[in-house]
C-alpha cells in the first residue's frame, strides 16, 4: 500500500497542477467576455468638450496654431484678442469647430503741449502760439483662419499744425488709414485695399514720435521722400528668410495715395498737381475725388528686414493724367528712386539710420497745361540719424526703451534751370516709458525753407506730453 501511495503521489501532484492552469485559463477567459460585456464609453456618454474661454488642455503644453494668439504685424505685438468662434460648429456630439475670427484692437493716443516759433519772412512779425494738442490712431486687425487677415484703421487729427479740430464737432476730423485684406501663403503674401507700402517708409528715430509723427518737422520729410499710402495692391513673396521681393500697383485720382505728393512741378495757381487735385476735391459738392485727374504709381522693391541690419529699396513710377475729358494730353510721368536702412549695434543700445531719394517728373507748360514743358522737376533727398536706447525696463516690450535720438533730413528740388528750394528738417528727442505702454516724450525740432533771394521761413517748435501705444 506504501508503496502504491508512493507510486501516486507524483502523478496527483501533476493532476493539480493541470487543475490550476486550466483554472487560469478559464478566469482569464471568462474575464476577457466579462470587460467586453460592460459598456463602453461613445462620443455620447463622454464629457463636453470644454468652452472656449475655460480650456482644460494640459498648462504645459503650447495651444494647438489656431487657437494660439498671433501678434498683428502693426503696430507691435497684441496683448489680447476677441475670439469669435464658428456656432454652426456647435453640435452635440462634435469637436468644437475652428475659429471663424480673431480681432486685435489697437490703440496709440498722444497729447501734450506743443510751442511754435515762428521764423518770419521779411517785413512779417507773426506771434508766436502756444498749443495743446490731441492726435489717436486706432483700429482692429481680425484673422480669418491661418492664412487670412483684415484691418481697418482710422486716425483722429490734430488739425493744420496739431492746432486742433473743430470743438463743435467734437474732435471729429477722422482720416482713413489702412482698410485691407491679406492672404498669405507662404512664401507669397497679397494685400489690397487702402494699403502702407512698406518699402516707401523711411527709419526714423523711436523717440521723436511724440506727435505720432504728424507735425511738419517730422511728417513732411516721409511724404517728400515718396511714402504711399493709398488705395492700391502689393504682392510679396519671400525669397530667402528675410529676404522679399514686392510690387505694388496704385491707381485713381492723385489724391488716393500719398505717393504723388512726390510728383514736382507747377501746375497753376498751385505749386504741384496734387494739391490742384485736392483742391477740386474741396470745391466738388460732394467733396469726392472727381475723374478728371488720373494717376497710376507702379513701385517693384526688395526688403531685407528682421535681423540687425535691415535694408529696404524701391523704386517708384508715375503716370498722371491731368485731363481725362480730353483724348491725346500729355500726361506727366517720372520716377522716385529711393531706399532706407536701419543697422543694431552693441544689442539695439545703439541704432543709426540713413535714406535717400531721388526724384524726376515731367513737367507742363504753364499756359498751356495739355502740352509737356521742356523742363524737368528733379529732387534729392538725403537723411539720417541714430538712436541711443539707455535702458529697457519692461520685459517684453522691447519697444519700450528709454533713451534719446536725433534725426536731420535736407530736401533740395528745382524746375529746369530755375531757383533751387531747400527744405532743412532737424528734430531731437527723448522719450522715458512711464509704464509698458505710457511714454513721457520732449523734442525740440526745426524746419526751415531756404531759396536763393529770398528770405527763410519756417518754425522753431517744442512738444512735451504723454504717448500711450496698446498693445
Amino acid at each position: 500500500m506504501k508503496h502504491m501511495l508512493s507510486a501516486a503521489s507524483p502523478a496527483s501532484s501533476r493532476a493539480r497542477r493541470r487543475l490550476e492552469v486550466g483554472a487560469a485559463v478559464v478566469a482569464l477567459i471568462l474575464g476577457a467576455r466579462l470587460a467586453e460585456a460592460r459598456p463602453q464609453q461613445t462620443d455620447e456618454t463622454k464629457e463636453p468638450p470644454a468652452a472656449p474661454d475655460t480650456p482644460t488642455a494640459n498648462p504645459n503644453e503650447a495651444p494647438p496654431p489656431e487657437t494660439r494668439r498671433k501678434e498683428p504685424p502693426e503696430p507691435g505685438g497684441a496683448t489680447g484678442s476677441v475670439v469669435a468662434a464658428d456656432a454652426s460648429a456647435a453640435k452635440s456630439g462634435s469637436a468644437p469647430g475652428p475659429l471663424a475670427l480673431e480681432l486685435t484692437p489697437y490703440v496709440a493716443i498722444a497729447g501734450g503741449l506743443k510751442v511754435d516759433n515762428v521764423i518770419d519772412k521779411e517785413r512779417e512779425d507773426r506771434d508766436d502760439r502756444v498749443v495743446t494738442f490731441a492726435v489717436a490712431r486706432f483700429g482692429v486687425m481680425g484673422r480669418l483662419g491661418a492664412h487670412a487677415l483684415v484691418q481697418s484703421e482710422l486716425m483722429a487729427s490734430g488739425g493744420v499744425g496739431l492746432h486742433g479740430a473743430s470743438a463743435y464737432e467734437g474732435q471729429a476730423a477722422l482720416q482713413v488709414r489702412q482698410q485691407l485684406v491679406r492672404v498669405t501663403y507662404a512664401p507669397l503674401a497679397l494685400e489690397v485695399g487702402r494699403i502702407l507700402d512698406e518699402a516707401s517708409v523711411d527709419y526714423t528715430s523711436a523717440h521723436v514720435q511724440d506727435t505720432l509723427l504728424q507735425d511738419t518737422a517730422t511728417r513732411d520729410p516721409l511724404l517728400y521722400s515718396g511714402l504711399n499710402l493709398g488705395n492700391g495692391g502689393r504682392v510679396s513673396v519671400e525669397v530667402v528668410p528675410r529676404l522679399r521681393l514686392a510690387l505694388t500697383f496704385n491707381a485713381g485720382n492723385p489724391v488716393s495715395t500719398t505717393a504723388t505728393l512726390a510728383v514736382g512741378g507747377t501746375f497753376p495757381p498751385f505749386e504741384r498737381i496734387y494739391t490742384q487735385a485736392y483742391q477740386a476735391v474741396n470745391q466738388g459738392p460732394n467733396h469726392f475725388p472727381d475723374d478728371t485727374f488720373h494717376s497710376m504709381v507702379l513701385t517693384p522693391s526688395v526688403l531685407y528686414t528682421g535681423g540687425d541690419v535691415e535694408v529696404k529699396v524701391a523704386a517708384q513710377g508715375f503716370d498722371i493724367n491731368t485731363n481725362t475729358t480730353r483724348a491725346g494730353d500729355d500726361h506727366v510721368r517720372g520716377y522716385n528712386v529711393r531706399g532706407t536702412m536701419r543697422v543694431k549695434l552693441l544689442g539695439d543700445t545703439l541704432s543709426p539710420f540713413a535714406s535717400a531719394a531721388y526724384t524726376r517728373n515731367d513737367t507742363l507748360e504753364p499756359n498751356a497745361l495739355d502740352r509737356r514743358s521742356p523742363d524737368r522737376y528733379q529732387a534729392v533727398n538725403l537723411g539720417g540719424g541714430v538712436d541711443v536706447h539707455v535702458a529697457r525696463r519692461h520685459a517684453g516690450r522691447e519697444e519700450a526703451a528709454d533713451g534719446v535720438g536725433a534725426q536731420l533730413q535736407q530736401v533740395q528740388f528745382q524746375v529746369g534751370d530755375g531757383l533751387v528750394t531747400t527744405l532743412r528738417y532737424a528734430n531731437l528727442g527723448g522719450s522715458y516709458w512711464l509704464t509698458p505702454n505710457v511714454a513721457l516724450g520732449a523734442r525740440a525740432a526745426l524746419w526751415v525753407q531756404q531759396q536763393k533771394g529770398g528770405a527763410d521761413i519756417g518754425e522753431r517748435t517744442f512738444t512735451v506730453g504723454l504717448r500711450a501705444v496698446v498693445p
